[in-house]
């Protein structure tokens, strides 16, 4: 009898795993354990501090406890400690909001509610729970309404990225399908490191479009995991991202160091790498302006037919005197008070886009009578086919 293949559930985890589909076999297949580098320590000291921080909250019925929180820093590393420290001023919570930190939802393949019970259920779930299809763990939900939750996810990150991943999608469907009577889940990643925050709201009519991604996704990682159990064909390494903390790196991974760009240098010998293709970046443009300067327009074409054309291009800029184009703006903004909200946000040297709407012709027209344009030229390398080539040639003549 040929026994059921059991492919273990979905997480976040498993989704940045699957970029590299022989990271994903040694970990997730083989079930080689890989030890974490100091991104991941860093993060797990980061997690346990802000969850019993926020659980001490909740019993204590707080909103800040900043002594509790320094005895909690008290053994971390420097570089956690660093991340601690901002994050100790800047954060208070509603003991009456807070639902649970570190909150565990399995969904099985149907998106119903499994119930993983007893103590390391996360763990167990990973590996034991056949019923498990989608699995996460939230940091942090709060309810601010019978209708309306969010969840925050603690980032330790150096770069500030928007909330625009499969984790900020995942994330909502699980507590939609965990909790019916939501209508609106706000995710929030919070970038701990420099006290600031980018956010991403779903309704429950877009759960049909998130649960489709995620069975995207699972239909990935299925086909993924019997290719790999199966062993027709060598699983390749793709390089990516994910180099940059996978512990197969430098023993275990098939590309040659001198294939997989993220191995074959230091990241001192990339920076340093990337400092001379800035100064001979430099160097050549300047020295290519000197040359078009002097003797006109160049262009040369590859192999495959395109045409690459350096030279000045006359370029109007129109500046609006700051005093005349208020007072025409706000006369406008009286008659047409629709557009107050975008004109919110407008800034001078933004308002050029602001008039292009054809609605706003009477405002562009008015502000074309005080406006000061200057003709100047600005280098550009343009990119250009043969036949666009052609039609540019015609015209000129024609002109």
């Amino acid at each position: 009898m040929t026994q059921t293949l059991h492919i273990p559930p979905l997480r976040q985890s498993v989704y940045e795993d699957m970029a590299c589909p022989h990271l994903y076999g040694a970990k997730h297949v083989a079930q080689i354990i890989t030890p974490g580098g100091p991104a991941a320590s860093r993060g797990i000291e980061i997690h346990a501090v802000f969850a019993t921080y926020i659980s001490h909250l909740v019993k204590t019925r707080r909103r800040r406890d900043l002594e509790f929180f320094d005895e909690l820093m008290e053994g971390t590393s420097a570089d956690a400690r660093a991340v601690l420290e901002r994050f100790k001023y800047n954060h208070d919570f509603d003991p009456e909001k807070v639902v649970d930190t570190e909150l565990e939802i399995a969904l099985d393949e149907r998106f119903e509610p499994v119930d993983t019970e007893g103590v390391g259920a996360y763990a167990n779930a990973t590996r034991a729970d056949r019923r498990v299809a989608y699995l996460g763990r939230l940091d942090l939900v709060q309810l601010h309404s019978r209708t309306r939750a969010q969840i925050d996810d603690w980032k330790s990150y150096f770069q500030i990225i928007n909330a625009d991943t499969f984790q900020s999608k995942f994330y909502p469907l699980l507590l939609f399908c965990r909790n019916p009577a939501l209508q609106k889940v706000t995710f929030v990643l919070e970038f701990v490191r420099y006290g600031t925050s980018r956010k991403v709201e779903y309704l429950r009519s877009e759960v049909p479009w998130l649960k489709e991604i995620a069975q995207r996704e699972r239909k990935r990682q299925r086909q993924l995991h019997e290719l790999i159990t199966m062993g027709t064909s060598e699983i390749s390494a793709a390089p990516g991202r994910h180099c940059t903390w996978c512990p197969l790196l430098l023993k275990g991974c098939p590309l040659e160091r001198d294939t997989n760009p993220y191995a074959s240098k230091s990241p001192e010998e990339h920076l340093r790498y990337l400092l001379w293709l800035r100064e001979a970046e430099k160097t050549t443009s300047d020295v290519l302006k000197d040359m078009v300067r002097e003797l006109g327009p160049v262009q040369c074409q590859d192999q495959n037919g395109i045409t690459y054309c350096a030279g000045f291009t006359p370029t109007p800029k129109t500046e609006y005197p700051c005093a005349e184009t208020s007072q025409l703006l706000q006369g406008w903004l009286s008659r047409h008070p629709e557009d107050r909200a975008v004109a919110a946000g407008l800034t001078m040297s933004g308002i050029t886009s602001f008039l292009k709407a054809k609605k706003r012709k009477e405002l562009a027209q008015s502000l074309a009578a005080v406006a000061q344009t200057r003709l100047e030229t600005q280098f550009k390398v343009d990119r250009k086919s043969a036949e666009q080539l052609t039609a540019d040639m015609a015209t000129a003549d024609e002109d």
